[in-house]
């Protein structure tokens, strides 16, 4: 069975964000950049992942590593207050295989 990817409305344009300055969340893996929303019926969280070419030369395995963050994204929206959200790929994160990786997103979201 793949991945179910993220649909488009919560994903975040990173190009927007790469600038900003929000609260951060870090781990040996990952920064968490939170930048705060106002709260309306119809608001939700946008998700947002860059993930640099010292990760990986080959665009295919960062893709996968983007593919499999978006999807703990997609599973686990609820648990998350309304925000917009840009997750940040350290290159240690390559040495992880999938399993490890959600292991390691469930540890940094507890500790947001």
């Amino acid at each position: 069975m793949g991945l179910i990817m993220l649909a488009k409305k919560f994903r975040l344009p990173i190009q927007d964000f790469t600038k900003e300055r929000g609260t951060g969340v870090k781990t040996p893996y990952f920064l968490l950049k939170i930048f705060k929303k106002e709260a309306t019926k119809e608001a939700f969280s946008r998700f947002g992942v860059v993930i640099g070419g010292k990760v990986s030369k080959k665009a295919t395995e960062r893709n996968k590593i983007r593919r499999v963050i978006l999807d703990f994204f997609r599973a686990h929206r609820e648990n998350f207050p309304i925000a917009e959200y840009l997750l940040i790929v350290h290159p240690s994160v390559n040495n992880l295989k999938k399993e490890q990786i959600i292991f390691e997103l469930s540890k940094l979201i507890a500790n947001r």
